[in-house]
């Protein structure tokens, strides 16, 4: 089983609010090994830009690699400095040569435990990952994933050029926010994700009312639907809003598909209580049993949601030519997956399918309806991901993960504003312009490393001149050309530009 779906079993379908690791005592700077110490020197306090990782310590993993803490200053959703921490596991590689350069995976949202950290980072990856931060991802919003993406991609002994990103459930729904912005990406892997936040925000909320025992009763109706009311009641706190204002859009996937382009592998489950079907595609849903529910039990997503053009489902709003759909049949002899996350067998083995030519590859399993104690899965599996994250890793970065629309929103980053505005509410309900973007040089520099690293290729580099050279003057950040459309032009144009504005 792939590590980034066997974390999607342990956290998503038993817990699902934000599960930390088990509390273990922090490693200090004075008991770090000396290869992590010359990999993160900085001790002071973070800045925004230049010495963004202050080392809090580090510990060897033997044939593991080692594993880093570090403290870094992002933006919140009000522009206020907020701080926070990372995890980031470390290959062999770097402790073994002091140039390795080495490819980066992103584990968004929750944090990854040290048992699946070390796997990737023993076959050569480098895994960030959010440390101990109080908050479900969907309560706390992007900033300090988007910041941890930034300042790790930065390090010098990251090849910028080979990053993914992957996560599950909350995790998967931060995957598709940073994939929406980070360019170029290898692979884009969430699991279970909302995709509609204010739909889904509105069906846990607003059924915790439904979810406890019946009248003479002490058993909760649908225990794993009320376990995450608090990240509904998280989302309202930070946003202040009713979960149909129009500032959802902007925090959902839904809004953000257009710039979506890397190769994408998502998961769903029909039955799933926590992510319900309905905001995939209205086809989709499978008629449930009135009886085994409270009366008043609905998943059904209803036009009081906006969306971009109306279109509310993921099939809905991405075109055909951007998505294949994949359904896989429940298991023969299925094994349920219990509430305690016990299983009575073995969990059912499938590869993942994915399309080569489409930039979606929607996977759906097929577990029939929702019932009371599902959480995200009805049934275990023991799924596969690698071959998909292989080709992905054999294809490289395309010419076409470079798109018009692309182009534009790593403009705005350059210019430091949004693509998409956001709105939310104070405490005093009145309504003002909400930031999800990093600091603005942190996002200028990421803007223009991720175009450097992308026109390495010739043919990547002509594209890019290209799209550019289209762009409207007011979004040409970099210049009012590219070079003279030679690609070689197009590098050192990019590498005359200045990261910090």
């Amino acid at each position: 089983m792939s590590h980034a779906l066997g974390l999607c079993v342990v956290l998503c379908t038993v817990a699902v609010c934000a599960v930390l690791p088990e509390a273990a005592a922090e490693p200090t700077v004075a008991d770090t090994p000396e290869w992590i110490v010359n990999r993160f020197p900085h001790t002071g306090d973070p800045d925004r830009l230049t010495h963004r990782l202050k080392l809090i310590g580090g510990s060897d993993m033997g044939a593991s690699g080692g594993s880093v803490i570090v403290e870094l200053r992002y933006p919140g959703l009000d522009g206020k400095d907020a701080t926070g921490m990372a995890r980031i596991f470390l290959p062999p590689a770097l402790r073994a040569d002091p140039s390795a350069r080495v490819p980066m995976i992103h584990n968004a949202g929750y944090e990854l435990d040290e048992g699946s950290g070390k796997a990737p980072a023993q076959r050569g990856y480098l895994v960030s990952t959010p440390h101990a931060h109080p908050l479900n991802p969907l309560g706390r919003c992007v900033h300090l994933d988007r910041a941890i993406l930034h300042a790790v991609k930065a390090l010098p002994f990251v090849d910028a050029r080979r990053v993914s990103i992957q996560g599950g459930s909350a995790g998967g729904w931060m995957t598709l926010m940073l994939a929406a912005d980070a360019f170029p990406l290898v692979c884009v892997a969430p699991d279970v994700p909302p995709i509609h936040w204010g739909y889904n925000a509105a069906y846990i909320g607003e059924n915790q009312k439904l979810t406890g025992p019946a009248p003479g009763s002490d058993k909760p109706r649908m225990p794993v639907l009320q376990a995450v009311g608090p990240i509904a009641d998280q989302s309202r706190d930070l946003y202040g809003a009713p979960f149909d204002h129009p500032g959802y859009v902007a925090v959902s996937p839904i809004g953000r598909l257009d710039t979506i382009t890397a190769p994408t592998q998502v998961t769903f489950s029909t039955a799933d209580m926590l992510v319900p079907i309905a905001q995939v595609g209205k086809e989709l849903i499978r008629p449930h049993d009135p009886k085994l529910f409270p009366e008043g039990f609905s998943i059904a997503m209803s036009s009081r949601f906006p969306a971009p053009g109306g279109k509310r489902t993921l099939l809905e709003a991405l075109p055909k030519q951007a998505r294949e759909v994949f359904i896989l049949p429940s298991p023969p002899s299925p094994v349920i997956m219990k509430l305690d996350g016990q299983l009575d067998g073995q969990a059912h083995k499938a590869t993942l399918p994915f399309s080569r030519s489409k930039v979606w590859s929607i996977v759906i399993l097929d577990e029939g309806p929702v019932e009371p104690e599902v959480g995200h899965f009805k049934y275990a599996w023991a799924l596969d991901r690698e071959p998909f994250k292989q080709w992905a890793e054999e294809q490289g970065v395309r010419p076409d993960q470079l798109t018009r629309r692309k182009l534009e929103g790593l403009m705005h980053r350059v210019l430091g504003e949004p693509m998409l505005p956001v709105k939310a509410r104070d405490a005093q309900g009145r309504e003002y312009a909400a930031n999800l973007l990093d600091y603005p040089e942190a996002e200028r520099a990421d803007a223009i490393l991720g175009l450097r690293v992308y026109a390495e290729d010739d043919v990547c580099a002509l594209r890019l001149y290209r799209l550019y050279r289209a762009l409207p003057r007011r979004l040409k950040a970099l210049g009012p050309s590219l070079g003279k459309g030679d690609a070689q032009g197009v590098r050192q144009a990019l590498a005359s530009v200045r990261g910090q504005p």
